[in-house]
């Protein structure tokens, strides 16, 4: 065995897993499609227009029925590789019974305006990081808000099964969910709403345990005295860090830092550092002014109800489907915040009690597949919304680089947002993984070797259905199989069966350059697929990664050279200390 090629077998050892877990890096399988325009993807968004309608007109879909035709819907995909101006996919249903009378728009566009809900709260945190607020995440809230400094400090405060201990709560805390805090002050207390307290079995209650504002269908928003009056005497839930518990409370508190971050109230810093520099013109904190613009449903819908501090908590935001995918394609490729401190702010914090879903600063993340059955994994960084008839939910991909959002409102917002959200998803998936795939093996695929043809060295890149990545079909270093190398040391050591070699992005990108990781996929030996696991080896792929080095070089490590055009004409396996030029096309 040629000694160069040796720490190559290690890897093929130490890389056995199962294969039940994806052998690759979280995050992309391909860089990110661009020009999705292209025909496949244009007859995705046909389908699922065309099943969108069927739903909203029938009242009926696989998953759940609502009431036909009275539910608007505003559905808007963009990516971030692509011109703003053309959306991938654009629906607009116009639910029955629009009040006009009040304002309301005769037909649903991606300028139409919804409320939307807990999606506001990420325009909170991310005023919040526009002004420094990294550099405040571990601090207390107590060195911000002097209400809950002082509440601190009463008789009483130090006992936790009682008190929330506010001098624990970070910054941090509150924008991750992880502040143990109560979910709201007042907005769902039944002693404000007329409920049968009797009939339910509940004791009476004296006037001064029924609050007296609230920002409710039955009672005003409270005024910030009002608030912190009556919030620093609710229980808390949690420890602070012990789990996310979803709560509006922490984000309304949250407005109060950025503002006093910043000296400006929280609707002059949304309008300066996000609104205006975004030109997101659909946007507000109040409802628009004038008629033919909002979507209002018939009956008590919620649309002008105010909600005074609660704007940033439980959702005072009005916005539109053009502007909220307007903002995820911002968000996507880190316009004003930058590209670090965005990869900074899109990981989760904390897991859920879900396998698949996890809690970030407040992104609600979603792990699913690339397909429907089969694929690799994908995290969808969402944040969804409720107010009143209205539903929202913003979805950013970051692994394709694409944003959606969806807006609806009428009786029925829940049920048709659902529908609409597994409708578009379970037919987009799919093709933005074949159109990265595609995309990826048109600029990477081929047979590279060194314009030397005496080095007897060769590399060939092709795609297949059978796992994600660029797929190494040849690898000969000096007249060596490399793989079958690797293999044989593999086989030595009982280091099991190499399935595959794949490439992966990294992200790492210079002027005519890109960054890929070699993963070797690998079979155990003896491995059972039927005999369940608790702790499976298929899960520490990320900790091999650049583990093994020839020469202060990872055997792992590949650079492409890269023409004009984002094709590759080189590349180089820097272990081997050689460039290989493309001399074929895509396989």
């Amino acid at each position: 065995m040629y000694p160069h090629l040796y720490p190559l077998a290690i890897l093929a050892a130490s890389a056995a897993a199962t294969p039940v877990f994806d052998q690759k890096l979280l995050g992309p399988a391909y860089p990110a499609p661009s020009n999705l325009a292209a025909a496949a993807v244009r007859a995705a968004a046909a389908n699922v227009s065309a099943a969108l309608d069927r739903a909203l007109g029938s009242g009926q879909s696989p998953f759940g029925n609502f009431t036909a035709k009275a539910t608007s819907l505003s559905l808007t995909a963009v990516s971030a590789l692509d011109d703003a101006a053309a959306p991938i996919f654009d629906f607009h249903y116009t639910g029955a019974g629009l009040n006009t009378s009040a304002g309301s728009t005769a037909k649903v566009t991606a300028d139409s305006v919804y409320r939307i809900g807990s999606v506001s709260k990420l325009f909170t945190v991310y005023s919040f990081l526009l002004n420094g607020g990294a550099k405040y995440w571990d601090r207390p809230v107590t060195d911000f808000i002097p209400e809950l400094r002082r509440a601190a400090a009463l008789p009483g405060a130090g006992n936790a099964v009682d008190r929330v201990q506010w001098q624990d709560v970070t910054v941090g805390a509150l924008a991750s969910q992880l502040s143990g805090i109560g979910r709201d002050y007042n907005n769902a207390d039944m002693a404000s709403m007329g409920f049968p307290w009797q009939e339910a079995g509940l004791p009476p209650l004296s006037p001064d345990e029924i609050p007296t504002c609230a920002g409710n269908t039955s009672q005003p928003p409270c005024s910030r005295k009002e608030y912190f009056e009556g919030f620093i005497k609710r229980h808390p839930v949690l420890p602070p860090y012990t789990a996310p518990v979803y709560s509006n409370a922490a984000y309304r508190i949250l407005s109060y830092v950025v503002e006093a971050i910043t000296g400006s109230s929280y609707d002059a810093v949304l309008a300066r550092d996000v609104l205006q520099p975004l030109g997101l013109k659909q946007t507000s904190t109040s409802s628009p002014r004038g008629s033919g613009v909002g979507v209002i449903p018939p009956g008590d819908s919620g649309w002008g109800r105010p909600l005074g501090d609660e704007v940033s908590s439980t959702g005072g935001l009005y916005s539109s489907s053009h502007d909220l995918a307007t903002f995820g394609r911002a968000l996507l490729t880190g316009k004003k915040l930058g590209a670090l401190a965005t990869r900074r702010w899109m990981k989760p914090l904390s897991h859920t009690a879900s396998a698949s879903a996890a809690v970030g600063a407040p992104w609600e993340i979603t792990r699913t597949r690339s397909r429907v059955t089969g694929g690799y994994a994908v995290d969808l960084y969402t944040k969804s919304g409720s107010d009143g008839q209205y539903n929202s939910l913003l979805i950013l991909m970051p692994d394709f680089q694409v944003a959606v959002a969806l807006l609806a409102a009428g009786p029925h917002a829940g049920p048709v947002l659902e529908a609409a959200v597994e409708t578009a998803l379970q037919a987009l998936l799919p093709v933005l993984d074949t159109a990265s795939q595609s995309q990826a093996c048109q600029a990477f695929c081929g047979r590279y070797a060194p314009a030397d043809a005496a080095a007897n060295s060769s590399l060939v890149l092709a795609v297949d259905d059978k796992g994600p990545g660029l797929l190494v079909t040849q690898w000969i270093s000096r007249g060596a199989d490399v793989r079958g190398a690797a293999q044989a040391y593999a086989d030595a050591t009982d280091g099991g069966v190499i399935e595959s070699i794949r490439l992966y992005p990294t992200g790492l990108r210079a002027p005519g350059e890109a960054a890929f990781r070699a993963i070797l996929q690998t079979l155990p030996v003896g491995y059972d697929a039927s005999v369940p696991r608790i702790m499976d080896p298929g899960v520490h792929q990320w900790s091999a990664v650049d583990q093994l080095m020839y020469g202060e070089v990872a055997v792992d490590d590949f650079v492409f050279r890269l023409d004009g055009q984002g094709r590759a004409v080189a590349v180089e396996p820097r272990v081997l200390r050689q460039t290989f030029e493309k001399v074929g096309g895509s396989n």
